[in-house]
């Protein structure tokens, strides 16, 4: 995929601040196929088609024009696509896990850091080529500051990461029921979530939390090495959610519902007593009895919010940890995989809708902003899917493959499918040439 920086810049925690991620890879200008660049444009749409490759098949394959014969070969032609790119993604997902493996918690032995640069590298380059973006500064503040689905907002103690990395891949909307007027109301409401979410952390040693007398938030042997967590439709203003060193920050109101009852029973106990307490007319022993009377009162009340306190913050981490439960895809090295194949769909994808449609409608002489405006329009036609198609990408693709023409006026063509398949074949052939 086209490697390129997001026009928000991209930003990493490095323990005590947010900064420039030097680690960016840039854009790769050597291709024969020039297309258009995003940052000129200020195109800030998706780049990532979030519609499965099955589904994308099957809706191309019923375009206007196809017949049996035609959908039978397009099946053929990606059935080749695939197989290439699956055979190419899996020399890239076992170099990262090599790369991984000694920084792996779900090792045997100790994880340790050792390579931890150049895993990150490799790792970054493979997210970009599958279009996931860095998470940017001013989304992490917006989580930090707002509340979605979650009626609380966390305090994320972000000094205790010597590393801190969060990648985006596309985005959704999703549907929510909300209360009010206790509950007497409800209304539906539409919440921004991002389709995933890849979390990259590694905490701080022993030695630091026992130097600031912050044992209590140590994790243990759990929490050494790097940790990989892969979260599926998290709300954007929710993102905080998603880590494990988190002190709830509870709403106004619920601060009303536990202060309330302490601050009239304080009313009522000084009403009461304050009279017989203050009043000049009681003897010593009348004084002691009511003092203690008073005292009683105040640890009742003090009990009864801590209490009130307790439940409150119960329910919200329980609503976290239920919520987590079923948002987490893949941990650690199963997350690898999963980004080496979604991936491999991404690429197979573009390939596909772009050698397709330059084959049935070879009659339109598609130049390469007419294929791009084409693809996007019937993505958005078929599925809902407003996205940035990366034709340029697309394209790239298929004239390595020796698939694509261009004429000198910029019009695209693609071989027919019986010599596709034999240029297909012939490659797959010469895979291995020993």
């Amino acid at each position: 995929m086209t490697q390129q920086l997001s026009d928000d810049g991209k930003w990493f925690w490095n323990g005590n601040e947010w900064a420039p991620n030097s680690t960016e890879p840039v854009r790769d200008s050597n291709t024969d196929i020039s297309g258009t660049n995003d940052e000129e444009t200020g195109d800030d749409r998706q780049q990532y088609i979030p519609v499965s490759r099955a589904r994308v098949k099957e809706a191309v394959f019923q375009l206007e024009g196809i017949d049996d014969d035609i959908r039978d070969g397009l099946a053929k032609v990606s059935e080749m696509l695939e197989a290439i790119w699956h055979h190419s993604s899996h020399a890239g997902a076992e170099n990262l896990k090599s790369l991984y493996e000694s920084m792996d918690p779900d090792q045997i032995d100790t994880p340790d850091s050792e390579g931890k640069e150049e895993f990150l590298d490799t790792l970054t380059e493979a997210l970009i080529d599958g279009n996931w973006e860095e998470i940017s500064e001013g989304e992490m503040q917006d989580a930090l500051e707002g509340e979605d689905v979650f009626a609380i907002s966390l305090d994320v103690r972000f000094d205790e990461f010597v590393t801190m990395k969060l990648y985006k891949l596309g985005e959704v909307s999703i549907q929510d029921e909300r209360s009010s007027f206790f509950g007497l109301k409800k209304e539906t409401v539409t919440i921004d979530a991002f389709d995933r979410i890849i979390q990259i952390i590694e905490f701080q040693d022993e030695s630091w939390f026992a130097e600031r007398k912050r044992m209590k938030h140590y994790q243990g042997e759990e929490g050494k090495g790097l940790h990989i967590r892969l979260f599926k439709t998290v709300p954007k203003l929710d993102l905080e959610t998603i880590f494990p060193n988190t002190s709830p920050m509870m709403r106004g109101v619920d601060k009303i519902k536990i202060g309330a009852p302490l601050l009239g029973g304080l009313v009522t106990v000084g009403m009461k007593f304050g009279p017989l307490l203050f009043g000049g007319e009681t003897s010593g022993d009348t004084s002691l009895s009511v003092l203690g009377g008073i005292l009683a009162a105040l640890g009742t009340y003090t009990m009864k919010t801590y209490m009130s306190y307790q439940k409150t913050r119960e329910k919200y981490q329980t609503q976290v940890s239920k919520d987590l439960y079923f948002k987490g895809q893949a941990n650690n090295a199963a997350v690898l995989n999963m980004i080496v194949d979604l991936g491999e769909e991404q690429e197979v994808k573009e390939a596909l809708l772009a050698y397709t449609f330059l084959l049935l409608e070879c009659d339109k002489n598609y130049d390469e902003e007419g294929l791009d405006d084409r693809i996007e329009g019937w993505l958005l036609d078929s599925f809902g899917c407003d996205i940035d198609f990366e034709v340029d990408d697309a394209l790239d693709k298929l004239q390595k493959m020796r698939l694509l023409s261009k004429t000198e006026d910029g019009i695209l063509s693609v071989t027919p499918i019986d010599q596709t398949l034999t240029i297909l074949d012939d490659y797959w052939d010469n895979i291995y040439d020993y």
